[in-house]
């Protein structure tokens, strides 16, 4: 299978664990699902700005294929090594992301652990078969490094 299998796939995933927060979220503790829904909102630009934007293969080549486009909405010149603040801002958006919902999701211990399977299939993905085949030599994961 191609790597742009794995890297849609692994993003189909990880939306699908997302969707399933929201929905218990917005379902159970409304107030809560619309600061995640906001949290959604907010942390997708910034991963796309702070990580994916300096990627050297998302113009034609990237495996996730749609963060790879949604990069050509974003102002131009971001190319370079990632510095310590595309780092941050990545790592810190992907925690809230994930971590935001687990006190809530707790309470169903099955919706949660069904989340951690899906984000936890979709990094496998990631790493094994998105990463090894990727040519972004800013990356530090790239094995061409």
């Amino acid at each position: 299978m191609s790597s742009k299998f794995h890297g849609v796939f692994s993003l189909l995933l990880i939306l699908a664990s997302v969707i399933i927060a929201a929905g218990y979220l917005l379902g159970n503790f409304t107030g809560w699902g619309l600061v995640y829904l906001g949290i959604i909102a907010l942390t997708n630009p910034i991963v796309l700005y702070s990580y994916c934007a300096k990627c050297l293969c998302r113009a034609d080549a990237c495996s996730h294929v749609i963060p790879g486009k949604l990069t050509r909405l974003l102002p131009v010149g971001r190319r370079g090594p990632y510095s310590f603040w595309d780092y941050l801002a990545t790592a810190l958006s992907l925690a809230t992301l994930f971590g935001f919902p687990q006190i809530w999701l707790w309470r169903s211990k099955g919706l949660f652990v069904l989340f951690w399977i899906l984000v936890t299939i979709a990094l496998v993905e990631i790493l094994f078969f998105v990463c090894r085949t990727c040519r972004n030599a800013n990356c530090p994961i790239c094995s061409i490094n």
